[in-house]
């Protein structure tokens, strides 16, 4: 139960929310400002409002990318637990021993892959960043 806790608090840092190159994706409209509306703006016509409070499909798709990746350690440190109580419960059986490895090696290698990824997604950002600036 260590293991997991020490290794989100090294890999923290890598564990930064993904936000577009340049772009400001608040979900709160700015105090003492309406809702944006589509379409005509005149005293007899109904506008539509944003429901979704993003200003752009780029910043939708950054944050269900976060809410995803924020999903994925959860299920991340479940399955870390779920394979040490499998460990645990194996009593020296070597069919259930090998199943608790099996699942502590898809877990680590799983976690791996997402911090990867997760690592790919910061530094093309700042690739983008650093040409753009």
């Amino acid at each position: 139960m260590l293991l997991p806790a020490l290794t989100l608090a090294l890999a923290s840092p890598v564990f930064v929310p993904a936000k577009p190159a340049g772009a400001e994706c608040s979900s709160a409209p700015a105090v003492g400002s309406s809702p944006k509306t589509v379409g005509n703006t005149g005293p007899n016509s109904v506008g539509l409002s944003n429901p979704v409070g993003v200003s752009s499909i780029a910043c939708l798709f950054y944050k269900i990318v976060d809410f995803v990746m924020s999903l994925s350690y959860v299920v991340i440190a479940f399955f870390l637990l779920l394979s040490g109580f499998k460990f645990v419960t194996a009593q020296g059986n070597d069919e259930k021993l090998t199943e608790a490895k099996r699942t502590f090696f898809y877990t680590v290698i799983g976690a791996l892959i997402l911090i990867g990824a997760n690592t790919i997604i910061q530094v093309v950002q700042g690739i983008i960043r650093g040409i753009q600036s």
